[in-house]
């Protein structure tokens, strides 16, 4: 068994707390939406859910496969190539502009036809102008994560927990402003939620580019690149692990959203039910992804190396920060599940049934932290195939399936497909974990 060292702990611990307090700012934006829409109906809730969950449906597939790019620049540093680095930070806003107008496109498209989710009439009616807005922050939003890339795979991790956690300022101000027209503005609603979350990211993205070109800590690198010239290489290097990569993640996260939808069938409040409890649960997520960023970074860094127990004891390292995590965490779902309910909305049917989600959500908080942790760490070692696979079986060819058949056939309901869930992140856990320790050990 391989020891983990104080330094392990204390380097994990350093680099992975900008990283989750930047994730916690990225997340609490869709929390903070949730509850300041929460107070104007019901509905509005179930619409910003739906919106957001057919969204990040789509999203997370540019959002996937720009995560490479911490992993693929910490290694180019730590083998001393400065010109590999600036290549692929090169790439990634290349990528970042070419996906996002693919995908707005496809989303534009999915607006049209926002019907045929066959969602609750008054949701249909408030939903779509909602997720125009949603749509047109693609953009800024993917040139943010590519850029933040660049300073997290240098370890200068604090530079986008700060544009992570301003933009969620700049973004309640906004909405107290535009959902309930205070100080004169009119009161937009949910559309006055979609303007505070497309300013946000406009911000971010502005914000973090004159940091990292004009910041001193980053003058060894000449960022006074032209943008239209292609780097054929390192161009190809990036697609080649950033399409698996978008997919893994899109098999996951489109399984949740693919959830929201089906229980959108079963009416209103369950929907919003959903959307509470899947919030909730979201802040803890984010924060394991910070301890797996920080895992991933550790273990490219180590990888690039050549240190092969290095690599070992930072994967070893951010398992045991979010085996940590996530058993407190289901803790305070199950025994403190009513009282979070209650902080999004005043509709008893809604608070109760949230209350039982998050009994549920708690019992796979385990299961999703490890994954997490250990694709990213897969990430780190550039092994991303057969893990794409692994979760395409899991939640495809296992959760959703089950979870219809548990949500239309049984007597469960919407308990159904949080079950199935818990199942299909049971078996990504138990398969990638192996897979890393595996791969790892023959560096």
């Amino acid at each position: 068994m391989l020891n983990i060292t104080k330094k392990d702990i204390s380097e994990t611990f350093k680099l992975s707390m900008p990283i989750i307090l930047g994730r916690l700012g990225a997340v609490l934006m869709g929390v903070i939406d949730t509850m300041m829409i929460g107070k104007v109906g019901t509905t509005e809730i179930a619409a910003a859910g739906i919106s957001s969950s057919i969204f990040i449906l789509v999203g997370i597939i540019p959002i996937g496969f720009l995560i490479i790019g911490s992993p693929m620049i910490s290694s180019a540093n730590s083998s001393g190539d400065k010109n590999l680095v600036i290549n692929i930070l090169k790439g990634c806003i290349q990528s970042a502009v070419i996906l996002s107008i693919f995908f707005m496109i496809i989303m534009f498209g999915m607006l049209y036809f926002f019907k045929y989710f066959n969602q609750p009439e008054d949701v249909n009616l408030i939903a779509p102008p909602f997720f125009s807005l949603l749509i047109f922050s693609t953009l800024p939003l993917m040139v943010f994560i590519a850029i933040e890339q660049f300073s997290d795979g240098l370890e200068k991790t604090s530079i986008s927990m700060f544009f992570n956690i301003s933009a969620l300022f700049v973004n309640m101000g906004i909405n107290y402003l535009l959902i309930f027209g205070h100080f004169g503005f009119p009161a937009l609603g949910l559309f006055g939620a979609g303007i505070g979350t497309l300013t946000a990211r406009i911000y971010m993205c502005i914000g973090i580019w004159l940091v990292v070109k004009y910041k001193k800590e980053f003058s060894e690198f000449d960022l006074n690149f032209d943008f239209l010239k292609i780097e054929k290489q390192s161009f190809i290097r990036i697609w080649k692990a950033g399409v698996p990569s978008g997919m893994q993640f899109f098999f996951e996260v489109s399984a949740f959203s693919t959830a929201a939808i089906m229980i959108g069938w079963l009416g209103t409040v369950p929907l919003a039910a959903h959307n509470i409890a899947i919030s909730v649960a979201s802040v803890s997520y984010m924060l394991s992804t910070g301890f797996a960023t920080g895992g991933s970074i550790r273990v490219a860094s180590f990888y690039g190396s050549k240190d092969r127990l290095g690599v070992l004891r930072a994967g070893k390292t951010s398992l045991l920060f979010v085996i940590v995590l996530m058993t407190m965490s289901c803790l305070l779902f199950i025994f403190l599940g009513n009282p979070l309910a209650n902080l999004f909305s005043n509709d008893d049917l809604t608070v109760r049934l949230a209350t039982s989600l998050l009994i549920l959500a708690g019992i796979f908080q385990l299961s999703d932290g490890i994954q997490v942790v250990s694709l990213r760490s897969l990430l780190g070692i550039e092994d991303i195939k057969i893990p794409t696979y692994i979760t395409f079986v899991s939640y495809w060819a296992i959760a959703i399936p089950l979870g219809y058949y548990l949500t239309f056939n049984t007597s469960l309901g919407v308990y159904g497909l949080w079950i199935s869930l818990c199942i299909g992140l049971t078996i990504s856990a138990i398969f990638v974990t192996l897979r890393f320790f595996k791969l790892a050990k023959r560096i």
